[in-house]
């Protein structure tokens, strides 16, 4: 007889997310998810949901010291760059110091693995491929807080029984057409569901920059499926069983310009 595999316990914060929400449809139905999020949302889901703001120190140790999760992919984060300069205090505050926060209740707890979603802003600009090695220099607040966070699980993890993965994600973009769920942010800044909605409704689409040091004149981006991303976080979670850390870059590895991408959708829409 076959021993029965015991269900792993996974713990995803900023669930509710374009990633998340994705993310927790496509893991395998043997694990036991566990969904965190500083606001309510409903998704149709039997999945364990936890409402916790994860500032609360307090209140997340409490809560993940009841989970005793074997895995947490750490996805919450304010990411819309446009609005850094409004928010600057709570953009720190989701994510500086939640990052810090479940790193020091990981240590306490012994969780076994931690998945840190990062970003290729961490990387100095280039007209040149990254690598992993490349030279880090982020230009925005965003870059800079993710590269503390990397700098914060490398020190505090390094020595301990936790294993973790810091992907660094390039342009996500796409959706997981199965389960029908698409992106969606308020306000919209990402180049792919701003040209759709301009379609959408008959509205002039407007790009700015036609100077950079491309073939067009226009900005060039690595954009990357979703469902690529989703399958490189299931990949770390079972690489780090092998008990090695891990850093990543998760990307198409092809550049596109913004021109490019409005070509495609005009040849693909026929507009």
């Amino acid at each position: 007889m076959y021993k029965k595999k015991i269900k792993e316990k996974i713990v995803i914060t900023g669930a509710s997310g374009y990633i998340g929400s994705i993310l927790l449809k496509n893991l395998t139905k043997n694990n036991q998810i566990f969904l965190i999020n500083k606001e309510n949302f409903k998704f149709g889901l039997k999945h364990k949901f936890i409402k916790c703001d994860l500032s609360n120190k307090k209140k997340t140790s409490k809560i993940l010291k009841k989970i005793n999760p074997d895995t947490i992919v750490h996805l919450a984060a304010q990411s819309t760059i446009d609005m850094v300069k409004l928010r600057k205090n709570s953009y720190k505050k989701n994510n500086l110091t939640v990052t810090k926060n479940l790193i020091d209740i990981i240590q306490k707890l012994n969780v076994k693995k931690f998945i840190f979603s990062s970003t290729a802003a961490v990387y100095k600009g280039s007209n040149s491929p990254l690598k992993e090695t490349s030279k880090l220099k982020p230009s925005n607040l965003y870059g800079k807080t993710k590269l503390l966070n990397e700098k914060y699980i490398i020190k505090n993890l390094k020595n301990t029984n936790t294993k973790y993965c810091i992907i660094r994600f390039f342009n996500v973009c796409s959706s997981d057409r199965k389960n029908n769920i698409g992106e969606l942010h308020d306000p919209e800044t990402h180049l792919l569901p701003i040209i759709i909605d301009k379609i959408t409704k008959n509205k002039k689409f407007k790009i700015y920059g036609n100077n950079y040091n491309t073939e067009d004149g226009t900005c060039v981006r690595d954009y990357i499926h979703i469902l690529d991303i989703i399958s490189g976080i299931k990949k770390s979670i079972n690489y780090l069983e092998n008990g090695k850390s891990l850093i990543i870059n998760l990307g198409g590895s092809k550049g596109f310009s913004v021109k490019q991408i409005i070509k495609s959708c005009e040849k693909i829409i026929k507009k």
